[in-house]
């Protein structure tokens, strides 16, 4: 049911009350969430769990994935990783190297896994509809 896209949160009846945080495993949130924050979170849980890395390279390495679109800016990236963290989807630690400076390491908790395989599973669902749709509009030429 594509009606409640353009709809506000107030609308959908999906606006948060003040101090209560969404539930992390909403499969239906991780469905309708996409393109207006180009995917941003998935695509860093995944390139965590692959290696545990630190921001300048995790915000290099996103615009390696395939997804549509230009890759997130720096800003976006580091607004991100904070968010995460604040979730406990991630931890990070301060690795002090011999030059250089200090760099902030990002690993992924197992709570964040559990939220990438929700994902997983919401871009499963997603394929499906998708899958669906597009057969409806070749029908419909």
């Amino acid at each position: 049911d594509y009606r409640g896209e353009n709809m506000s949160e107030a609308a959908r009846g999906t606006k948060r009350k003040k101090g209560v945080e969404p539930d992390p495993f909403d499969h239906e949130r991780f469905v309708r969430e996409g393109p207006q924050k180009r995917f941003i979170e998935p695509r860093l849980l995944y390139l965590i769990r692959k290696k545990p890395s630190y921001g300048y390279q995790l915000t290099e390495d996103i615009g390696r994935l395939p997804f549509p679109g230009p890759p997130p800016d720096s800003a976006a990236v580091y607004r991100m990783l904070r968010e995460l963290e604040r979730s406990g989807l991630v931890g990070s630690r301060w690795e002090h190297g011999e030059a250089g400076p200090s760099k902030r390491v990002y690993h992924l908790t197992p709570v964040g896994d559990a939220r990438l395989e929700a994902w997983v599973d919401a871009f499963k669902e997603r394929v499906r509809m998708l899958n669906g749709f597009i057969p409806m509009c070749e029908k419909a030429r």
